[in-house]
């Protein structure tokens, strides 16, 4: 016999929503900080680069592309419109993100971006709950 409440699914909605909502604030967060002088963030990371395969243009190409994409995907997850289709960018951005972090060596920040990952895994997995945003009505 199981004696374990029923889940009560207006929390599990809450708590879907509350990390879909910190997950767009991160990623909204990290490119405000970064369109100021998103060119010298660029060229950072290209430098960075100098030590791997990927040419500087192409990294500093990504760069800007990173950074549009984490403006896009935060301001999708914070309102709940294209869920699906942000957390899957998000999703691909992250493992490019570790790519490019393993070819550093940098495998700490691997291990965050894991965090990362399992989040939007998550969040996809459990997408049922997405009741709080403006795709409550229009499932796809």
């Amino acid at each position: 016999m199981n004696n374990l409440p029923a889940p009560n699914v207006k929390d599990r909605q809450m708590g879907y929503a509350l990390l879909r909502f910190i997950l767009g604030i991160n990623m909204l967060t990290r490119s405000l900080v970064r369109l100021p002088d998103v060119d010298a963030f660029a060229s950072g990371m290209a430098d960075g680069f100098a030590d791997t395969f990927l040419p500087a243009p192409f990294v500093y190409l990504f760069a800007w592309i990173i950074v549009i994409t984490e403006t896009i995907v935060g301001i999708l997850l914070i309102i709940g419109w294209k869920t699906r289709w942000a957390l899957l960018a998000m999703g691909l951005l992250m493992a490019s993100l570790a790519f490019g972090q393993i070819l550093q060596q940098n495998f700490g920040t691997v291990a965050n971006i894991l965090i990362y990952a399992i989040a939007v895994s998550l969040l996809l997995f459990k997408s049922e709950y997405d009741f709080f945003g403006i795709d409550k009505g229009f499932r796809d």
